[in-house]
Formats: C-alpha cells, sequence, structure tokens
C-alpha cells in the first residue's frame, strides 16, 4: 500500500451547483403538490405555507453550514471529527434518503410519461442509470443546467398562462381539525425539504465556497417557493378535484388543464427527465458515502474497489439494487414519501444539531440559536414520522441495522489484520553523468497506464532536448469530493517506469496522485511545475464512452495554460 496525496480540483461554479441542486431540491414541486392534495384537498394551500417557511428555514442554516465546512459539509464530514459513530449514523440515514430519492424520484418520472406499469418501467430506468454511471459521467452538471432550464421554462408557462385564473377563482378553505391533525398532515408531505443535505456535499468542488452555495441555495429555493406557491394557487382554482386525483403527476394535469392536451407532453417530458436526473444525482451521492466511509475503516475495503473508469464496483451495485428492493416490497407512491422522509430529516437533525453545540466552530450566537431552535423543529418532525409511520421507522431500522453491522465486520477486521506499512519508492539509480543544475526544458507526461511506447517517446524528447521530464500517473476515481489523503495498492507501474527512465539517462520524476477530475490535475501540475510541454497518449474510446464520459482532452484544453505546448502521441 503507498498513500498519495490526492487533487481536489474546484471546478463547479455556482451556476452549475444550483442546476444541481435544483435536479434534487428542486424536483419535490412535482410531488409536494399532489400529496398535499391527498392529504388536506382544498386547505392544502396552509400546510404549503409552513413548508415553504420550515424549507427557507433550513436553508439558510445550510448556507452557514456550507460556509463553515469549505471542504465537505454534509453530515459524515461536519460530524466525524466530533463523533465516528453520531457521523456514521448520519451518513446512513442519509444513505436510506438517497435509496428512496432513487425509488421515489424515478418512479414519478414514470407517472408522468403515462407508462402502464410505473413499477417495472423504473426499476428498467434504474438499471439503466446504473450502466450509464459504470463508465462515470463527467457531463452531469452541464446536463443538470439544461434540464433544469427546461423545467423552468415549463413551469413559467404554467404559471403564466394559469395566473389570471389563479387568482380570481382559487377556493382555499380553512384547515379543519386541531393542531395534531394538521400537524400529520405537514409531515406527511415534508418532500419540499429533498435535496437540501446535498448541496453541502458540493463545497469542496466550489469554485469560490465562500459565496457560491449561498448562491446556489438562495435560486433554488426563490424557485421553490415561487413555484409551489403559484402553481398551488392554480391547482386549487380548479374545481370538482377529489383528494387523490393527478397525486403522481399534479404540474401534467395543470399544464394539459391551462395549456392544452398537447401541454402535457412537455411537461412530462421536463418533470420526467429531472426526475431521473434526481435519481441520479442519488445514485452518485450515494457511491461516493460508501466509497469515503471505506477510505475511512467505517465500511469494508471491498467497496473501495474502482473499475477501469475509476467507478467503486460495490457500491454501485448495491446503489442499484437497494432501490429495486424498495420498490418491489413498496409500490405505492404515498408510502415511499414516509419512508424518504424519516432518512433525510435525521440526517439534518444531527447536521445541524452537532454544529450548533460545536464550541470549536464561530458562530454568531443568534446564528448559533437559529440553528438551534431548526434543530430541535426538525427533530420533533423526526419523532413525529417515527411514531405515526410504522413503516418508516422500519425502513431506518433496517438500514442502520444493515451499515452498524458492516462497520462493525470492518473494524474488527482492521483490528486483526496489522495495517500494511506505506511503500516508499526505491530511489532512482545513481546515473554516471553529472546532473544538470537547471534543465533546458520541462516536460509533462501524463500517464493513466503504463504504455510503453508513449514513455520511450517522452523519454526520447526529454533526453534529446535536455529536459527534466515530469511523469504524472492520474489514479482515475469518479467518486465526489475525495479525502485529502488516500491509501491505494501499488501495482509496480512506477518501478518500471523508473527503471525505463533511468536506463534512458534523463532526469525524471514520478508523481502519482488520485483525482475525480483528471484534465483538471494534469493542467494544475503543469501550471505547478511551470512546464513548458504536455505530452498525452491519444485514447481510443467508443462514441457512446466519450459521450458519457466526456473528454479529457478537451477538459486539459479548457485549464492548460496558453503557452504551454499540448503533443498528442497517437502511436
Amino acid at each position: 500500500m503507498a498513500e498519495y496525496a490526492t487533487s481536489r480540483p474546484r471546478v463547479l461554479g455556482w451556476l452549475r451547483s444550483a442546476a444541481i441542486l435544483d435536479g434534487d431540491w428542486g424536483t419535490s414541486v412535482a410531488y409536494v403538490l399532489g400529496l398535499g392534495f391527498a392529504l388536506a384537498g382544498y386547505s392544502s394551500f396552509w400546510h404549503l405555507l409552513a413548508m415553504m417557511a420550515l424549507t427557507s428555514l433550513v436553508a439558510v442554516n445550510y448556507i452557514t453550514i456550507c460556509r463553515i465546512y469549505p471542504n465537505g459539509g454534509g453530515v459524515y464530514s461536519s460530524v466525524y471529527h466530533r463523533s465516528k459513530l453520531l457521523a456514521v449514523i448520519g451518513a446512513l440515514l442519509l444513505s436510506a434518503d438517497y435509496v428512496v430519492t432513487m425509488a421515489l424520484s424515478i418512479l414519478d418520472s414514470c407517472h408522468y410519461f403515462g407508462l402502464p406499469d410505473p413499477v417495472l418501467f423504473a426499476i428498467i430506468f434504474i438499471i439503466g442509470v446504473a450502466v450509464i454511471n459504470w463508465f462515470g459521467p463527467k457531463n452531469s452538471g452541464g446536463l443538470a443546467l439544461l434540464i433544469s432550464a427546461a423545467t423552468v421554462v415549463t413551469v413559467l408557462i404554467i404559471i403564466i398562462v394559469s395566473a389570471p385564473t389563479a387568482f380570481r377563482s382559487v377556493s382555499v378553505v380553512p384547515p379543519k381539525g386541531g393542531f395534531f391533525t394538521n400537524w400529520g398532515i405537514f409531515i406527511g408531505f415534508i418532500l419540499s425539504l429533498s435535496g437540501i443535505e446535498a448541496i453541502s456535499n458540493l463545497t469542496g468542488l466550489m469554485k469560490d465556497p465562500s459565496s457560491d452555495p449561498k448562491k446556489a441555495i438562495s435560486t433554488v429555493l426563490a424557485k421553490v417557493i415561487i413555484v409551489n406557491i403559484f402553481l398551488g394557487l392554480a391547482m386549487l382554482a380548479i374545481s370538482g378535484m377529489i383528494p387523490g386525483d393527478h397525486r403522481e403527476d399534479m404540474i401534467r394535469f395543470l399544464g394539459e388543464h391551462y395549456v392544452g392536451q398537447w401541454f402535457g407532453w412537455v411537461v412530462a417530458f421536463s418533470i420526467g427527465t429531472l426526475l431521473i436526473s434526481a435519481g441520479n444525482t442519488a445514485l452518485n451521492d450515494l457511491i461516493s458515502i460508501q466509497f469515503l466511509m471505506s477510505v475511512d475503516q467505517e465500511l469494508p475495503t471491498p467497496l473501495r474497489k474502482l473499475n477501469r473508469h475509476g467507478v467503486p464496483i460495490l457500491p454501485l451495485v448495491l446503489t442499484a439494487l437497494a432501490p429495486i428492493l424498495v420498490l418491489l416490497v413498496v409500490r405505492d407512491f404515498e408510502t415511499l414519501s414516509h419512508l424518504y422522509a424519516i432518512g433525510l430529516v435525521g440526517a439534518m437533525v444531527i447536521n445541524l444539531g452537532s454544529t450548533s453545540t460545536d464550541k470549536s466552530v464561530s458562530l454568531r450566537p443568534w446564528v448559533r440559536g437559529f440553528m438551534m431552535v431548526s434543530a430541535t423543529i426538525l427533530f420533533f418532525i423526526e419523532l413525529s414520522i417515527a411514531v405515526k409511520k410504522t413503516e418508516a421507522t422500519i425502513f431506518a431500522l433496517i438500514v442502520l441495522t444493515i451499515g452498524l453491522a458492516a462497520r462493525y465486520i470492518a473494524q474488527k477486521r482492521a483490528a486483526v489484520v496489522p495495517r500494511a506499512v506505506p511503500i516508499t519508492a526505491a530511489p532512482a539509480v545513481t546515473r554516471k553523468r553529472r546532473r544538470p543544475l537547471m534543465p533546458s526544458a520541462k516536460y509533462l507526461l501524463a500517464l493513466k497506464d503504463m504504455n510503453e511506447r508513449l514513455l520511450k517517446f517522452a523519454i526520447e524528447e526529454a533526453r534529446q532536448r535536455k529536459a527534466l521530464l515530469f511523469i504524472l500517473r492520474v489514479r482515475e476515481i469518479s467518486v465526489g469530493v475525495l479525502p485529502e489523503r488516500l491509501s491505494m495498492t501499488t501495482n509496480g507501474v512506477e518501478e518500471r517506469v523508473e527503471q525505463m527512465c533511468s536506463d534512458g539517462g534523463i532526469d525524471y520524476q514520478i508523481i502519482s496522485i488520485p483525482s475525480n477530475e483528471v484534465g483538471y490535475t494534469i493542467a494544475e501540475q503543469a501550471a505547478t511545475f511551470g512546464v513548458d510541454r504536455v505530452i498525452l497518449g491519444a485514447t481510443k474510446r467508443s462514441v457512446l464512452e466519450n459521450m458519457l464520459r466526456g473528454s479529457v482532452m478537451r477538459s486539459l484544453s479548457s485549464y492548460l495554460p496558453e503557452d504551454v505546448q499540448l503533443i498528442i502521441f497517437g502511436g
């Protein structure tokens, strides 16, 4: 084993961050209105307003959390330094949320598409998303931005067309029953909080973590509030509806009612793809959590094994199987919403509660108090869900039991098996010729796998021009933010590279870096060492693979300094 410092590129701007967040949090509008009307009928608007108030409260707190933890403020990362066990419990609850998010979002997309057997098609879509993620998609930010923009245009059209009728004919009746009855309705469709925890995990990728999270959260919050309120009024302006009608596809119904039957297909496509995007985001987040916990020895080490695209194999398989199993057991949309809420709210309680009571974190007294109040409100919501929704409690206990049992096995094996001593690469063979004090040039060779023809070409170029050759081995890991340091097995490539460079009689330096953004890392190292030329081998990939993963060449070209030559070796 050898320990490497990882590359942690900041390539995510606030607009792309907002699009990714909207692909998770923003999807709540697809089912909140229908569920709310099913539970409260024409009095659901008051519960919707209360939900928007809670959503705003939580959003303000997560802006603070993102500012405090610029390298990742998710529940696992932010709580781990205080209590490893509590952090693991929070991560497992969040994992339960991600599993149900995949099942719920993709199932609802099938309802919007009007497919004959939504559960069957949802399972097929989940398998398809998992297959696509085998390649480790690299274009998720740009694709999420496109889908989000299409959805905004779609709902904006419905709002504009329905506004005259909504304000003139809206029917909002007072809530029926007492406090506890309406409290039960309120927690029954708490889905508007969907995805807010995910934004804190993105801070480690943002270009400016001090301001980007605030812009992203504020933008999506404004969209969620405006869309829910205006479409909520449009929904309540339609007379004669029975609670339960269009519970799974309310926005499509509103589009057909106000714009035209043909517009239903436009809504189906935009909202349906946004819901699938939410499932894809949840899948990637769940894979990242499993990988990170495995690195910290909180889960078994086999979860760290990667395929040739840098995707953790076992986490991908488990992440695809879990929502399929949920859909095979729970086929009811409303029951799925209950399973969803208990995991998300539990994770947020732990995150906000731990941060607000952490004296090592610098917070203004009113900010700390505000966060404590938020954590308390969420705690009572979590308690209510656990008491009233038995199936949700059972689901959360199953996830916690499996996760904590896996943690026990991982720690037991770590205690029995001595940790391998890191292998230090042997020093380069001393050459007979005198090493020049200053090289005439500096080249950087980006090498993924052992390619002797490419290496010989780079060695020959360096020898002819008396250049110092940096051999950069980027070990691609297609997960979210990587830890600062990562232990990985060595495969003998460094030793072979060192032997060929020594035999070639050149000055060289081998650098190995795990990274989730290969093009950025190559450009970063080229700028760090001030090289004159970057040498890259041409890779043979299918059209499908290029489309799903993007091109390292394009990414490298966009980040590489203009005065650095880029040489592509196609031999």
